[in-house]
């Protein structure tokens, strides 16, 4: 994720107790509307998310899993379009209520809830963050050459890649939006203009033979797990809620057609052109192909965009594990930045192959952090219009002030992620983990998580005890006028 709203950053401000507080980069606190971004801003923040390299193996795949170029063009257009409605919902939870996924967590899932939610944050975080670090040394060895140690390597670059979250620099960030993405971007177009018209049409339909073709429908939920970060609300925070409902419409659906096409595309080039089923060889052959034999400055380019997007991995994990240690007296973030490094360094001695990781950490992405973010757009903007039931969300909830549990939610999250797991094969230790995937698991795990979140909350709405049991935090509720920040 690159980008500055996201560095760990210093404000001083008045709390409710007239003492001064620490909070950093808003994690305890709601954005203010001083530090609102604009829309361009927001729009250049969600494209650098969305163009990222690490695309092209959806369409690489797809190219040697048996698919058609039309199919492929097909399915990233069932997962464009999906991911941007999806996001309407989850985008504009954080604009208009202006608070981090995981702190919002609080007041809308409970104590438990919450809890459950930022472990699947730092679940979700540190997947794509290790998927990341192992998928730049597969590059490096690609354009480079072979590398010494590639063990030590590779765990020496998932601690240093913690940097930019540890000391908030924004040198590196910056560079990524206005240099890496644009140049990354401008190669893109460059590469699949060039590559279409250097392939032969016979060619191009000549799909390779696989004993066990993939269907349009993993290729689909490949890109919407790659895609689909779930913390949404921890960039669109820093949105203006009062343009939000219109606004990041266009901002979403521009950025995720883009990057569903542009680089898949790239990628079924790039595996026709080289007509290599190993990766590694295959990139270093599109390089050369398309950038005239300098692997060196394609390496450079690639590994600053791709530092930026972990330093958005790492920045979902850390939201959420803050979340589950800020009870820990005298914690601070440093701790826990420092600690999910040593955490992925470890981690990346007991990685799977580069395919293996990828279809993981994709699966896993597409249905579990998804899930609980659409139970929350279900909450603050259904709730309220079908059954008159509006949470108090204008502030940050403490933990004394939190509910237990809101079981509906939970209950919903537990069923929509099941459904999710168990269609796309994802429960280890079953028969079909690894070899089931039935029909669309991402969106049948949202959709399942949002309708029982519904029904039950349809049975308990007449109760006089309703907002006990949908588990609202003791916060008193003010008139909407004089909520800070235009929030609910």
């Amino acid at each position: 994720m690159a980008t500055d709203v996201t560095k760990p950053r210093v404000d001083v401000r008045p709390d409710s107790g007239g003492q001064g507080s620490i909070v950093a980069d808003y994690t305890e606190a709601v954005v203010p509307e001083h530090a609102k971004r604009s829309n361009f801003r927001v729009l250049l923040l969600f494209l650098s998310m969305q163009l990222v390299f690490g695309a092209v193996l959806v369409g690489y795949g797809a190219r040697f899993q048996g698919l058609t170029l039309a199919q492929l063009i097909l399915a990233m257009a069932i997962a464009a379009t999906t991911m941007t409605v999806y996001c309407i919902g989850s985008a504009n939870v954080g604009a208009v209520v202006g608070q981090t996924h995981a702190v919002t967590t609080r007041s809308i899932f409970g104590r438990i809830g919450s809890g459950i939610v930022s472990l699947l944050l730092v679940i979700d975080g540190m997947g794509f963050y290790l998927f990341t670090v192992l998928f730049v040394i597969t590059l490096a060895q690609a354009l480079l050459g072979n590398l010494p140690a590639v063990a030590l390597l590779t765990a020496a670059l998932a601690l240093v890649m913690i940097i930019n979250n540890y000391f908030g620099f924004t040198g590196l960030q910056r560079f990524a939006q206005f240099v890496a993405v644009p140049v990354i971007v401008l190669w893109g177009i460059y590469a699949v203009i060039r590559s279409f018209a250097s392939i032969h049409g016979n060619v191009l339909a000549a799909v390779p033979h696989t004993a066990s073709p993939s269907s349009l429908w993993m290729v689909t939920g490949a890109m919407v797990g790659l895609s689909t970060w779930g913390n949404e609300p921890d960039v669109f925070r820093y949105a203006k809620a009062r343009s939000a409902s219109w606004w990041n419409i266009p901002t979403l659906a521009v950025s995720y057609f883009l990057g569903a096409f542009l680089f898949p595309i790239m990628g079924y080039l790039v595996a026709t052109v080289s007509n290599q089923p190993d990766f590694a060889p295959s990139i270093r052959y599109f390089a050369n192909f398309t950038l005239f034999g300098l692997a060196g400055v394609m390496m450079l380019v690639l590994l600053v965009n791709q530092w930026a997007i972990q330093d958005g991995n790492l920045y979902i994990a850390i939201n959420g594990a803050q979340n589950l240690l800020s009870r820990i007296p005298g914690w601070r973030r440093q701790y826990t930045v420092v600690g999910l490094g040593l955490i992925a360094a470890g981690l990346t001695f007991i990685l799977p192959n580069l395919t293996q990781t990828f279809n993981i950490v994709t699966g896993i992405g597409a249905i579990t952090v998804p899930v609980a973010s659409t139970i929350m757009a279900m909450d603050v903007f259904v709730l309220p219009r079908l059954f008159g039931l509006r949470r108090p969300l204008y502030r940050v909830a403490s933990w004394s002030e939190v509910a237990l549990a809101n079981w509906p939610a939970i209950v919903a999250l537990v069923v929509g992620t099941s459904v999710g797991a168990y269609t796309g094969g994802l429960i280890p230790g079953t028969a079909g983990f690894g070899n089931t995937y039935i029909g669309f698991p991402a969106l049948q795990a949202w959709v399942a998580g949002a309708a029982v979140y519904l029904v039950i909350v349809a049975l308990v709405a007449s109760s006089p005890r309703v907002k006990q049991l949908l588990g609202y935090a003791a916060i008193e509720e003010v008139p909407i006028g004089s909520r800070p920040g235009g929030g609910r």
